[in-house]
């Protein structure tokens, strides 16, 4: 029930989809799009400069067996981000997945140096902001950044890196005329704990 929802809200024609400058998907289930519906988002984000945010979750990106992150068909979706996920998540231990206590982000210089991830009106008033937020205690295993990606911020907990690397935790392409930003978990709501205001501010800009 709760797929054939998403379908009905879904533009379903290429008028309707223009429309939209930005779609913002929540640990989507890729697989109740029909084939027509992905070559859409993809022309829309390629083709019409679209927006595309998606964060990963535990449901259906971290679905170990006969999930998109699998799924043959879904060879569209898996190329909008900009990040490339592990194709056997099965194999990974639990303690990958989730810590026990919050992991604050670790950015790079250009994270810092991206205005729109400024959680004040300043740079400098943005580190402290984001200094004073405890973190996440989980992200998406994946197995690396695509060549033409930009890395803003890493999970940091040591324990999560592979080969020396943390894991990305904000990245960005830009695909095609358009761009795709990747959020490693749906828990950047922590921010309220700091600041309602930091969590508006973040996803709006």
């Amino acid at each position: 029930q709760e797929a054939d929802e998403i379908l009905d809200d879904f533009p379903i024609t290429r008028e309707e989809m223009f429309d939209y400058d930005c779609v913002v998907a929540f640990d989507p289930d890729w697989q109740a799009l029909a084939a027509g519906q992905v070559d859409l988002l993809e022309t829309w984000v390629a083709d019409e400069s679209g927006g595309l945010i998606v964060v990963a979750g535990p449901v259906h990106t971290g679905e170990a067996v006969g999930g998109w992150v699998q799924d043959s068909t879904m060879a569209k979706i898996r190329a909008l981000y900009p990040v490339e996920f592990l194709r056997r998540v099965s194999v990974w231990e639990a303690s990958t997945l989730t810590a026990a206590e919050p992991w604050q982000l670790d950015f790079t210089r250009e994270g810092l140096e991206a205005e729109f991830l400024w959680l004040d009106d300043t740079q400098t008033a943005s580190v402290q902001a984001w200094a004073d937020f405890r973190g996440v205690y989980s992200h998406q295993p994946v197995r690396k950044l695509k060549p033409a990606a930009t890395v803003y911020a890493h999970f940091s907990d040591p324990r999560s890196g592979q080969s020396g690397q943390l894991p990305p935790f904000l990245a960005a392409q830009f695909y095609g005329s358009g761009r795709v930003f990747y959020i490693g978990s749906g828990e950047l709501w922590r921010l309220r704990e700091v600041d309602d205001g930091y969590f508006d501010r973040l996803y709006t800009r």
